[in-house]
């Protein structure tokens, strides 16, 4: 995937004059990682679905990750990135009426942060199916009480103490 990144990134650069091919390449990039990790989460799915009695609980996090990834890129993201592609010229005036630290905060900016966003969903999305595969038990909380985050409880050591 990083190498499939790498080449993106070099298409984009040597054809940067020609916008359609970043989007077509952009796109086509986009489009191959859902369909492996729609795999992963689809195999999770029917894991828990399996397990009437007792849910997996990494299971049960990760998915919950991926629900919230699908959410902000595809629900807000996306549709705000098209907004502005096609109405840019009509709402450059209110962007540069904005309050001064919005100045000029384009929606492509502000795909750019739900792109993000929805990026670190994915990434603790991973991280809770890494957790699952290892054997890990894990948990999440909250950073500066706003951001959700993976962490791997500890194990419990069964009264033992280790010198």
């Amino acid at each position: 995937l990083l190498l499939l990144s790498c080449i993106n990134t070099a298409v984009y650069y040597r054809f940067q004059h020609l916008y359609i091919i970043f989007l077509a390449t952009f796109a086509g990039l986009t489009v191959m990682l859902m369909c492996l990790h729609v795999q992963i989460a689809w195999r999770l799915y029917h894991e828990n679905r399996d397990e009437k009695r007792k849910k997996n609980s990494n299971n049960t996090i990760a998915l919950r990750f991926y629900v919230g990834h699908y959410i902000v890129y595809l629900l807000v993201a996306i549709p705000v990135w098209i907004l502005d592609q096609f109405h840019c010229v009509h709402l450059l005036p209110l962007y540069n009426n904005l309050p001064f630290p919005l100045k000029g905060m384009t929606l492509h900016v502000f795909w750019h942060i739900c792109a993000g966003i929805a990026t670190h969903f994915f990434v603790q999305f991973l991280c809770a199916c890494r957790a699952s595969a290892l054997g890990m038990v894990c948990d999440t909380r909250c950073v500066l009480g706003v951001l959700p985050v993976v962490v791997i409880k500890p194990k419990a050591s069964g009264g033992v103490k280790q010198a």
